[in-house]
């Protein structure tokens, strides 16, 4: 069943949207037909809103089993703009995520290169340049211990897909509910244990500085850690 969007969000102006993605949606563009999309949500709400049709796009991507913070557009004016900001790396991504085997050293920066598999949606890491292959970088440190489980904190400095999952996995230390990256399946799991917590930009059009953060990540990821 789809989600109401007006539950979802946490900001919201003339130009930019951002809502907090529950795990399991998809943000634009499915092969499954008749599969609703956020962007699909979005432009629904927009549209209802202001009683005309209006186009939501999505600025950046959230994998289907990610939560998180995910930012719309609703101009294309505030579409180039964002878009502009990420090219240049100038939006600082937070991201949360746990993991069972404690990465060594406990703070740390990660640089790796990556080749992907379009074919299979998977990401390869290697240790120098290969062939077709792109720098990727994050830094990461341990916030919290519980039950065996360690939530770390992950700031990504390139944006590249599958990145954090790719990178972590790299190191031995695999997401909560990532099986394609190396977790095991002991258990079932809709969610990777992966929350996007906040996103810090300079607005594309106002040009204020715009610092969105979600308190606690949602239940799904809670309850990976507290188990």
């Amino acid at each position: 069943m789809p989600i109401a969007i007006s539950d979802t969000i946490i900001y919201e102006d003339d130009h930019l949207i951002a809502i907090n993605k529950p795990a399991g949606y998809l943000a634009e563009t499915t092969k499954k037909k008749g599969e609703k999309t956020l962007v699909d949500l979005i432009s629904n709400y927009l549209s209802v809103q202001t009683g005309k049709p209006v186009n939501g796009h999505a600025v950046h991507r959230l994998d289907r089993r990610v939560s998180g913070i995910l930012l719309f557009s609703k101009t294309q004016e505030a579409l180039d703009g964002m878009i502009a900001l990420f090219k240049q790396r100038k939006v600082q991504k937070t991201y949360w995520a746990i993991v069972h085997e404690k990465p060594e050293p406990s703070e740390a920066v990660l640089i790796h290169w990556l080749t992907r598999d379009k074919v299979n949606n998977i990401t390869f890491t290697h240790q120098e340049v290969v062939e077709n292959s792109k720098k990727a970088e994050l830094s990461y440190r341990i916030i919290a211990q519980a039950n065996d489980y360690y939530l770390i904190e992950v700031n990504p400095r390139t944006g590249r897909t599958h990145q954090i999952r790719a990178q972590l996995a790299a190191i031995g230390c695999p997401i909560v509910g990532d099986y394609k990256y190396g977790y095991p399946r002991e258990t079932p799991r809709k969610a990777i244990a992966l929350h996007a917590k906040r996103l810090v930009f300079e607005h594309p059009i106002s040009h204020e500085k715009i610092d969105l953060s979600i308190p606690k990540p949602n239940a799904q990821l809670w309850n990976s850690f507290d188990r």
